[in-house]
């Protein structure tokens, strides 16, 4: 009620526009508040569009200390009757979006049906139930009877374009006409049955996107729809002892996504000519997805496969799928030799692919227009031949006596692109290579290991006199004040030694040791077309497949942005530089 008062004191002297907005900008239960504070505000909160209702939303605070099971049951009681009277005193025209974000189950069935029935008829175009089990940051799980959703409520309406259910329990109920202008839904945690998901697909004739995320079938599925562009069916099971076929077709189907919780997977019958994009994550594909299905894919994922790529997946897969430009093996049994031939294929990524610690001797690649490769993994040789390579990501980490072992160089002397993964005691050597690298634009690298002498970066941007952008992450690093002694030895040696090339640096991860500040007195020195340098305490490191970890700044916890400017403005200044 304060905030409210203090907005009574605040706004009358700004223009009907500006007050609109900013009570759009509300939480619900402020928005009410302020009904009670003026004529002139009565009825503004009834004018919010995109409703959303959580525990932030509902209440003052969030959910009590040390909730029970007990004390929800007052907590559930409370949410649903607010929203229940939140909508009864709605006086807007029009609803955009309804959310529910919020444990609520059958019992409270009165509330939720009046909620939908409202906002379609008042032209909702979004409506999201989220009625999962557990307690957002509680670890209490509720034994609660899920809401029965009836499909009846949509009935003769034409504004639907977006519909998710999370926990709900599908009423077999065909009688209605609408969603004809649907195209999202989304079912998590629902129990599917084929006739039912028939008579849903038959009313959804303009069907973009569907999902179906954790959900039970009991039986085959048939999914015909012409209109679908991206299906998802993640986090399925197939129980022991069962045999569960999934049968798709789909005209103008783009993308299929597949995860399959367990040792036992779908069988999948794909008839889908447009497919272009297949993620598959299971521990089998061989046996129970004809290749020749899915011929017209041009990018393909396989995560988790207990199958080996050698010898069950790869001879079939790029001779099936001809058209293949994009390709990643993540997380897949591999142990023999591994040979890769396609003059189509232009990304590969092989990720973490080995058995009970046993890799393959040797990877060859034969790819004429392969542009981007990523390799994370133990492999005693690689053979490429790829002319036209730019872009390169290595973990040079996992191969410690020979971390650059590609052969031949020629496939790399085109390189512009080039992250790695690499430790203190690997630079020296990798420093050899870089000076073939004569294309070299892009440097990112992750230095794992405390102990880094950080003029030795200078030795690797001297190498690469072509850099035009350097991003450093070092891992691990103390706080120690180490390398001091070397320090005037080694300004002596790099003072005169220029670089033309370079114009944009990362710093990332301990950027607050003095290393680091001499390190960028350097760069400013030596760096003659430098723009920009920017600095980071966030370690954050790229594995691979598009994924990060999660970044942590523990080392420099106390890093304030002023810090590197106050140790550097004089020669910022003198080089007319924005840090």
């Amino acid at each position: 009620m304060h905030r409210s008062k203090k907005l009574k004191s605040e706004l009358p002297e700004l223009p009907d526009s500006v007050i609109s907005n900013i009570f759009s900008k509300l939480n619900l239960k402020d928005l009410v508040k302020t009904s009670t504070l003026s004529k002139q505000w009565r009825h503004e909160w009834g004018l919010r569009k995109e409703l959303n209702f959580d525990i932030h939303n509902m209440f003052d605070q969030g959910l009590p200390k040390n909730l029970t099971l007990a004390l929800f049951d007052v907590v559930q009681s409370e949410f649903a009757t607010s929203l229940d009277q939140f909508m009864l005193h709605y006086q807007g025209d029009t609803i955009n979006s309804i959310r529910v974000n919020f444990p609520l189950d059958d019992e409270h069935s009165n509330v939720i049906d009046r909620l939908i029935t409202k906002g379609i008829a008042k032209g909702a175009k979004r409506i999201e139930l989220l009625f999962s089990c557990q307690i957002d940051d509680t670890d209490i799980i509720l034994e609660i009877e899920p809401y029965k959703f009836s499909f009846a409520l949509l009935s003769n309406t034409d504004s639907l374009t977006y519909l998710r259910l999370q926990n709900c329990c599908l009423v077999e109920s065909f009688e209605f006409s609408g969603l004809k202008n649907l195209r999202t839904l989304v079912l998590h945690l629902v129990a599917v049955k084929q006739d039912f998901l028939e008579g849903l697909l038959s009313n959804c004739i303009n069907l973009v996107d569907f999902t179906l995320d954790a959900c039970e079938f009991n039986s085959d599925l048939i999914i015909i729809t012409p209109s679908l562009f991206h299906l998802n069916i993640v986090n399925c099971e197939v129980g022991i002892g069962e045999e569960r076929n999934i049968d798709i077709i789909a005209s103008n189907l783009s993308s299929i996504e597949y995860s399959c919780n367990g040792r036992r997977v779908h069988s999948m019958n794909i008839k889908a000519d447009k497919l272009s994009k297949f993620i598959f994550r299971g521990s089998e594909i061989s046996h129970h997805v004809e290749f020749s299905g899915i011929k017209n894919v041009t990018t393909i994922v396989l995560d988790g496969l207990h199958e080996f790529l050698s010898t069950d997946i790869v001879p079939h897969l790029f001779s099936e799928c001809l058209k293949l430009e994009d390709v990643t093996f993540k997380n897949c049994w591999v142990m023999s030799d591994l040979e890769i031939i396609s003059s189509k294929l232009r990304h590969l990524s092989i990720i973490d692919c080995s058995y009970k610690g046993y890799s393959p001797f040797i990877i060859a690649i034969d790819a004429v227009n392969l542009s981007s490769f990523e390799y994370n993994g133990n492999t005693r040789v690689f053979s490429i031949r790829a002319p036209r390579l730019t872009k390169l990501f290595w973990n040079a980490t996992t191969r410690e006596e020979t971390p650059f072992a590609l052969a031949p160089y020629d496939s790399l002397l085109g390189i512009e692109n080039l992250t790695m993964i690499i430790s203190t005691s690997q630079i020296e050597e990798i420093i050899e290579v870089l000076v073939q690298f004569e294309k070299l634009k892009q440097l990112e690298l992750y230095i794992e290991e405390a102990d880094l002498d950080y003029f030795l970066i200078l030795d690797i941007i001297m190498a690469s006199k072509h850099l035009e952008k350097l991003s450093l992450t070092i891992r691990n690093s103390q706080m120690e004040n180490s390398h001091m002694l070397g320090l005037e030895r080694q300004r002596r040696e790099y003072a005169e030694i220029f670089h033309n090339n370079l114009k944009f640096v990362e710093l990332h991860g301990c950027v607050c040791i003095i290393n680091v500040i001499d390190l960028t007195s350097h760069l400013l020195r030596m760096a003659n077309s430098l723009k920009k340098i920017t600095y980071s305490s966030l370690e954050k490191l790229y594995v691979g497949a598009g994924t990060w970890t999660n970044g942590s700044d523990t080392c420099c916890s106390g890093f304030k942005r002023t810090f590197v400017h106050e140790m550097l403005k004089a020669e910022v200044n003198e080089y007319q530089l924005k840090l």
